[in-house]
């Protein structure tokens, strides 16, 4: 009886464990309306990765249960700074619930005298706004996102510890039943 009671714990702690592990996702969001050439960009592609996991259960992430948001090479969640002076990031908005992603960015930088910034702001299945600004003048470009954008999704990368956990589970219920054979 008490193996019994030692191989369901060890389930249920394993189960526990490897629900709390982080994961990683890719995605990508291919081809969107360019505001400045009024035509559809077929190639235009949007993309990153976000790693995190479901701590609460609900079935889906938000901004809380991230620990890393990453587009087009820019680190949002926690905001790295790549080396540019003058630099700031942020993520205003993030959900992911079976297989539906929407995420706010914003990202901002300039040179420490002020002549030269630039920035972006993307707010999925809206647009994607870039500028900078020069001496010379501002240039800016708006993509929009269309019926024909395409979203891509890879499905989760377990991380290390997620395999480690299972090895440990697994070494568990082996121990479990070799006691109950003894």
């Amino acid at each position: 009886m008490k193996s019994k009671i030692l191989v369901i714990f060890a389930a249920l702690a394993c189960s526990t464990a490897a629900q709390a592990a982080d994961q990683t996702w890719t995605f990508s969001f291919t081809g969107f309306y360019n505001e400045g050439s009024q035509s559809f960009d077929a190639g235009y592609s949007i993309g990153g990765a976000f790693v995190g996991s479901d701590r609460n259960g609900n079935g889906s992430l938000d901004g809380s249960e991230i620990s890393s948001f990453v587009v087009d090479g820019v680190e949002y969640a926690n905001c790295a700074n790549p080396g540019i002076p003058y630099f700031s990031c942020g993520l205003s908005d993030f959900s992911y619930h079976q297989g539906a992603l929407k995420f706010g960015t914003w990202m901002k930088s300039s040179d420490p005298e002020g002549f030269v910034s630039r920035g972006s702001v993307i707010k999925t299945y809206d647009q994607e706004y870039r500028y900078l600004v020069t001496p010379s003048g501002v240039t800016d470009s708006t993509m929009r996102w269309t019926a024909d954008t395409r979203f891509e999704l890879t499905s989760p990368v377990p991380e290390a510890d997620t395999y480690a956990m299972l090895l440990a589970g697994l070494a568990c219920l082996g121990v479990a039943a070799r006691r109950r054979r003894g």
